[in-house]
């Protein structure tokens, strides 16, 4: 039976990338010898987080590309252990997807900069 699941509060859900099947200089490693990945890309993600009784939105969105320690999370599912359930503060990086070039005009370049944490995450230019 297949669940569909909602991560609360902190809580992110992420698909692990599928391990090298090749080294860098193309030869094929054995499955029994392929790591698995640090590496994911954010699939749902929980309302936020609760500090001094407000709650705060998560930086993290689901799509995003994130890097995530050795020992970080739980395993959502034995019959699909590529899914795994972290906390926000069990991310240590995302990856930069979009570049923004900033305007010449300083208010535009202000109301760009003003709506950056909506498009996170950017690269500026």
């Amino acid at each position: 039976m297949d669940l569909d699941w909602t991560p609360i509060y902190d809580k992110l859900i992420v698909r692990r990338d599928p391990p090298e099947a090749e080294t860098g200089g193309g030869l094929a490693v054995p499955d029994a010898h392929q790591k698995q990945q640090h590496i994911g890309t954010v699939l749902k993600t929980g309302q936020g987080r609760w500090v001094d009784g407000l709650l705060l939105p998560l930086t993290i969105a689901p799509g995003m590309r994130v890097l995530f320690s050795k020992f970080a999370g739980t395993e959502l599912s034995s019959s699909d252990p590529d899914l795994i359930v972290l906390r926000e503060d069990e991310i240590l990086a995302w990856a930069t997807t979009e570049e923004v070039a900033l305007s010449d005009d300083p208010e535009v370049a202000l109301e760009q900069i003003r709506d950056m944490p909506n498009r996170l995450p950017a690269k500026i230019t």
